[in-house]
């Protein structure tokens, strides 16, 4: 069952990914509708991952080890919440390391969070329904 959730997980966050990059961004560069889409999609992300992190250890694969080894499914998935965020949103490890596969799957949420906000800026800026990139504001 663990193996069926990883799959749909990544499906899910794939979309999630493809949707924010096909989207026309309408409306002022700095608007709610685009920061909301922009939140939604990392939500999704950061969930995502530390979905597969939860799952792939509770299917015994070693993925990260934390300080403190979470004793619940709750803890387990706070933490890969928690570490997660850190390779979305920062570029260091703290207190929990990835071994493993682990490494793997961080160099791609590490990817994914820088990346994605330059690809969006990027398309704001200079694909902007055929707008001059002076007419942003």
């Amino acid at each position: 069952m663990g193996w069926g959730i990883l799959i749909s997980v990544i499906i899910i966050t794939g979309y999630a990914i493809k949707r924010l990059l096909t989207t026309a961004w309408e409306g002022q560069v700095f608007s709610l509708r685009n920061f909301l889409l922009l939140t939604v999609t990392y939500a999704v992300l950061l969930t995502g991952f530390a979905t597969v992190f939860t799952i792939l250890t509770f299917e015994g694969v070693h993925v990260m080890v934390a300080e403190e080894a979470p004793q619940s499914f709750w803890s387990l998935f706070s933490t890969s919440i928690y570490f997660s965020a850190m390779m979305l949103f920062s570029v260091g490890n703290g207190e929990i390391v990835p071994v493993g596969w682990g490494r793997w799957i961080s160099i791609l949420a590490t990817y994914l969070g820088h990346a994605l906000p330059v690809t969006v800026v990027w398309t704001l800026m200079f694909n902007r329904n055929g707008k001059n990139s002076k007419d942003i504001f």
